[in-house]
């Protein structure tokens, strides 16, 4: 305790020694005490503003996300309903007219190939008699005058077929038809879940 010093009781404490505060120093300290408690209020109020606006974007944040995702799902709904309703409307088709196709594309390539010395339709082996017959007449409407050939084959599906001819052909592909309906629906609902994804 080298520097200690003594205390000597050298302050008066009696009544007319303390020094009064003034009117102007009482104010004073007012407003510097109401000025440090509005700082003080502000400085509270801003951190909690910031914190709610925090909380506020996390929220948000999430909602979007929510949404993004539900979007997807029902995207990709829309895609599976798509695809089968077009199998659907397909299959259908099919059963109902199953040589409807075939007529059609007929019709179009006989435009193409009237002056071809010979028209060869391939269909499904037991499609062979119904399709010999349509063709037949179609040719004859569509005067046609070239040999005409209808052959069965064993590889090809029902509903589709090959036309050919000197300079050209035709094909008709239901599994090509689908992958081509799958890529379109993908390409309008992209987060589709088709089989291929």
């Amino acid at each position: 305790m080298a520097g200690a010093t003594k205390f000597m009781f050298g302050t008066d404490f009696r009544e007319g020694s303390r020094k009064a505060a003034s009117e102007a120093d009482l104010k004073a300290a007012r407003a510097e005490g109401f000025q440090a408690g509005q700082e003080q209020g502000r400085r509270e109020a801003e951190a909690q503003f910031n914190g709610l606006a925090g909380q506020l974007a996390r929220s948000a944040e999430r909602l979007f996300a929510l949404e993004a995702a539900r979007m997807a799902a029902i995207e990709a709904q829309a895609a599976e309903v798509a695809l089968a309703a077009a199998r659907a409307l397909a299959g259908a088709a099919l059963a109902e007219k199953p040589m409807a196709a075939l007529a059609q594309a007929v019709r179009d390539c006989i435009g193409h190939a009237r002056q071809a010395p010979h028209l060869v339709v391939r269909v499904n082996e037991a499609s062979v008699e119904a399709a010999e017959e349509l063709v037949q007449r179609l040719v004859r409407e569509q005067g046609f005058t070239g040999r005409l050939m209808v052959l069965g084959e064993p590889d090809i599906r029902p509903g589709d077929g090959r036309i050919e001819w000197a300079d050209g052909g035709f094909v008709m592909d239901g599994e090509r038809l689908s992958a081509l309906i799958e890529q379109a629906v993908a390409s309008v609902f992209p987060g589709g879940s088709g089989p291929g994804q």
